[in-house]
Order: C-alpha cells, then structure tokens, then sequence
C-alpha cells in the first residue's frame, strides 16, 4: 500500500471520554479495577500497535494471498510474525474474564481497539474475531472441564478457534444442514460432513484449533429443533494425533485474500457435544450479539483508514484552478470537499452508534440494577442489526468514495484505496446478511414486543434533545434529529399497522428501507451528542471536518434522505403481497 495506516485515535476518544461517558462503565463491579485513564493508555499502545506492526502487512497480505500446501494453509508473509506480538501482548484477552487469564475490560474498550485493529488490516483481525466468539460460547455453555482446558488457550491466543454453520445446500438457511454426529460408547461423537465459508479453518499461527460445528445426531428432529453443537479439535486431545478434519480448499475471493476461507471435511472427525442436544442453534444464538457487534465495527474501521488516506491525498493532489494561477489541491474542490464530508460524517456516526451499543451490552451484562440491565439490552438489541447492516453499508460507501477522490489513480492497485472497497464488500453478506439484519429488526426487535424497544431509543432521543436544547451552532443537528425522530415514529406505527392487518409481504418489502431509515436517525441523534459534547472543546482539526461543521451537514445534506425512506415504506406493491 502506498501509505501506512493511521489509527482514528483521537476521534474515538473522544467519543469514548465525552459522548458515550465510558467513565460510568468503571463504576460497574466487573470494571473497577480499571479506570478511564488505563483504558485511554492501554487504546493509545493499541493505535501504535496497529500502526506499527498490523498496518505494514495489509497490502502485502492482499497481494499474496493465503495459499493451500500439501494440504495446509500457509499465510502471507509477516503475518505470523505479527500474530507473535499481538498475542504476547494480550491483545486477545482484552475484555475476557480475568479467570481465563483476560484483562476484563469493557467490550467497548475492546471494540474501540477492533475498529483500529480492522482498520489496519482486516484479514488479519478476522482470527481474533474467531477467537473471542469461540472462547465466549464455550464460557457460556460448555462444561467446567471444558472450559478450563479450552478457553485459557484461546483467550492467550496459543490455540486458534474457527465456527462452523454453513453448508453448501444450506446457505442461510441453517436447518437444512447435514453434518452428522454419532454418537460413541466414550461419550464422545464422531463428526461427517461438509462445511463452507470457514474463516481461518487453518491456519499456520497456531497448532492445535478448536472447531465449533453445527451437527445432527441420527434421531434429531427436522429443521432448527435438531441441531446440536460439538467442539472438534484439529489435534486430539490425549493422543495428540490428527483428527479427521480436512481443509478441502480455499474459496478465491473478491477481498480479505489473505483471510484463508474454507471448504473444511469431517471425515468421522471426534467431537464433544456443548450444551443439550438439539438446543446447538440456541447456544450460537447467544453470540450473535457479540458477532453482530464485531462486524458492525469493520464499516466504520474500513470506513476511517479510507477516509484518512483520502484526506491525505486531497490535501497533497495538486489539479485545476485558475488557468493564469499553479494549480491548487483538489481539497479546495467543491466536489472533492462535498464527498470528504460524506465520509466522514457518515463513519463519524456510525463508529459513535456502534460504541453506543457496545457500551449497553457493558451495562446489561454487568449492571449493578435489575431494570437498568433489562432496558440496557433491549435497547442494544435494538441497535445491533441497525449497526451490522448501516455500518457495513457506510463502510463500503465510504471506500468507494476514497477511490472516487482518488480518480484514476484510485483504480490502480498501488494507492491501495481499491483495496478497502474488496476487503470490505463481504461485511454486509456475512453474518447474517443486511437483509436478514433488517428482517430481525422489523419483525424479532419490532412487532414481537410491540414496539418496546423501539420506545427505549425514542426515549433516549427525546432526552438528549431535552438536553441539549436547539440554540447555537447546534441549533441545525438539533432540529433535524427532532424531525428525523418524528418521521421514524410515523414509520413505526404504520408497520405496527402493516402487523395488525396480517400484511406479512409488505412488512418484509418495507424492511430494508426502515432499517435504513432507523440507521440515519440514529445517526443524527449521535451527530447532535458529538456536536454538543465538541461545543466546548478545542476542536483543532481540518476546519472542513470539525464537529460543528459537520453536524451541520449531515443536518443539511444526509438526514433529508429519511423523506424518501419513509415514501418507500408507506407503497404498498400488490404483487408483493400476493
């Protein structure tokens, strides 16, 4: 890549420290063994982690690939080198409990890190994400033994972990799956079956890795009631021989090359059920938070490392200007400043947003009240799809636009903007994709409690407005985040209508467009804390991008999209519901 990476330090502190108030978070039991200040310096050596020894391998890793050889992975070079310093720093148990050997920091604490470490390179920051996602399952549902023999190396990174759901047939449709467990005398299984999109499902960081697959057993019942979840070592435990697991290819992609993906074979592979049969859908689903939160954070990451570097260059392109005069920097372009604002304010919201519900699953978590905890998680299950599917969409609008204001020269390989827009594409189809995202909202998040959640932002909203008041240079944000609410209540309650009249098509039709329009209203209400949280701070940056400036024009030129939003939830196509 032509230019290395810089980590948005300063701007997520600031979100951090004065809009989302993470001071209140080291209040919490689980938290008071850190503070502010511990959190601020342990993000600061993260930056220059991701900077220093992550950033460098990006644009090599997208060059070379990750490889299949005799039958193993072999990455890019330089990435086990820095998968050595990132687990010798502890890096992968930053927000583990201290019991497994983790820092036990908030998981706001750790997305702020994620978004840098995504940024930097998101290939590489997709096996941590393996990481955390197996060790949290595991803490949750599997047995005491289990878990002091699995999670520990996990949590230090010694061991890698990959989760295993999809299969050829199958696709999103998880109860169609094959896999098959029998049962042994031992109390073990032995696993056959094919599974695809298996992100690091090898790997040559680590030698032992810990498989979490969805399987049958030979009497479950049909469809989701009968899948169960077993862990499926690479190497088996006692023997420390090969288990059956085969790494049968390497899907060649459109992004993220050197992130291997894989088509992996059981092949009466042994296997230690976790949790009760056929309840194995159930204990994945008790990540899916903790999923949807680390793959909402990978559009703003993509989103900030492309919008840095196309700032950079807006401010050194020397092109245009008086014919009788030398030639300015393409910054001073009306256009080229219009597509920098778009960028910025659109990662600049949703980054807030996905810290806004990263910080009330601290709190549902760990929160000292019972009603508190309830209203925290709802409101951040609320939120989460919103995240998955806005930020994945910013993100790769976001990418595309660097390429933009690079010109031709953003086509080309070598500024390594093009590369962001690859890399990034695939969050809004992986885990669950945007449009499933939206269909969870409407009809899980939504209709199932009548608009309960929905009600716990709106409240929210309706006291930061009550907050901030409409005068002075946010007085515009202000305004705009009371008309965007008004307009999304509007669309709420004709969905709800939709629901009572039995209208499940149209509900499906307008999904998309409400979780669109739930994203930019949130958006804006975060746009109004960050302005109002900047009001009094010396905001010294690029006057085109400071706070003030930009709540303005995401007030005057992105909100008013909610209009055409909420026109398109209103059609009612008839062959839509027919």
């Amino acid at each position: 890549m032509s230019e290395s990476y810089t980590a948005p330090l300063a701007d997520s502190l600031f979100i951090l420290e004065r809009v989302i108030r993470w001071e209140r978070l080291f209040d919490l039991p689980a938290y008071r063994h850190a503070d502010g200040d511990l959190a601020g310096a342990v993000l600061t050596e993260g930056a220059k982690f991701c900077e220093q020894v992550v950033g460098p391998i990006n644009a090599v890793g997208d060059e070379q690939g990750s490889v299949l050889l005799e039958g193993r992975v072999k990455t890019p070079d330089g990435f086990r080198e820095a998968y050595r310093e990132f687990t010798a720093a502890g890096w992968p148990g930053l927000d583990m409990p201290q019991e497994y050997g983790g820092q036990q920091l908030p998981l706001t604490v750790q997305v702020a890190f994620a978004e840098m470490l995504n940024g930097a390179c998101l290939s590489f920051a997709m096996l941590p994400l393996m990481l955390r996602a197996g060790s949290r399952l595991l803490i949750d549902h599997a047995d005491d033994e289990l878990k002091q023999r699995v999670v520990p190396k996990l949590v230090s990174g010694e061991w890698g972990a990959t989760i295993c759901i999809t299969e050829a047939q199958a696709g999103s449709d998880v109860g169609r799956i094959r896999t098959l467990a029998r049962p042994q005398a031992d109390g073990s299984y032995r696993l056959t079956g094919s599974k695809i999109f298996i992100t690091y499902g090898d790997q040559d960081f680590t030698e032992q890795i810990i498989h979490l697959v969805l399987a049958r057993t030979p009497d479950a019942p049909p469809g989701t009631r009968g899948i169960s979840l077993f862990l499926v070592p690479g190497i088996l435990f006692d023997s420390g021989q090969a288990n059956g697991v085969r790494v049968e290819r390497l899907e060649k992609k459109m992004g993220l090359k050197a992130s291997p993906t894989c088509v992996l074979n059981l092949e009466g592979a042994t296997g230690y059920r976790i949790g009760e049969q056929n309840r194995g859908l159930n204990a994945m689903f008790t990540m899916v938070n903790l999923m949807r939160l680390e793959v909402s954070v990978q559009g703003p990451a993509i989103g900030a490392a492309a919008t840095a570097t196309a700032l950079n260059y807006a401010r050194e392109r020397l092109q245009g200007g008086p014919p009788d005069a030398a030639p300015v920097s393409i910054i001073e372009h009306a256009d080229v400043r219009r597509m920098l604002l778009i960028m910025h304010c659109r990662n600049m919201a949703m980054r807030a947003l996905v810290f806004e519900a990263a910080s009330n699953l601290d709190i549902a978590h760990h929160g000292e009240d019972e009603d508190e905890r309830r209203r925290a998680l709802q409101l951040a299950e609320f939120l989460l799809p919103v995240c998955k599917a806005c930020g994945s969409e910013a993100g790769f609008e976001v990418a595309s636009l660097a390429v933009q204001v690079f010109g031709g020269h953003g086509y080309i390989t070598e500024s390594g903007v093009e590369q962001y827009v690859r890399d990034v594409r695939v969050a809004a189809i992986y885990e669950g994709a945007n449009g499933i995202q939206a269909l969870d909202l409407v009809s899980r998040k939504l209709l199932r409690d009548q608009g309960a959640r929905f009600r716990i932002l709106a409240g929210e909203i309706e006291s930061t407005l009550a907050e901030t008041g409409a005068l002075g240079s946010i007085g515009e944000i202000h305004q705009a985040t009371q008309t965007g609410l008004a307009v999304l209540e509007r669309a709420t309650q004709y969905v709800l209508q939709l629901a009572g009249e039995g209208r499940q098509r149209a509900i499906e039709f307008s999904a998309s467009e409400y979780c669109r329009l739930t994203g930019l209203v949130a958006g804006a209400w975060m746009w109004l804390r960050i302005a109002h949280a900047g009001a009094d701070a010396n905001d010294d940056r690029d006057n085109l991008l400071n706070h003030g400036n930009c709540a303005r024009f995401y007030a005057e030129y992105l909100i008013p999209e909610m209009h055409t939003l909420a026109h398109r939830i209103n059609i009612s196509f008839t062959e839509m519901e027919a």
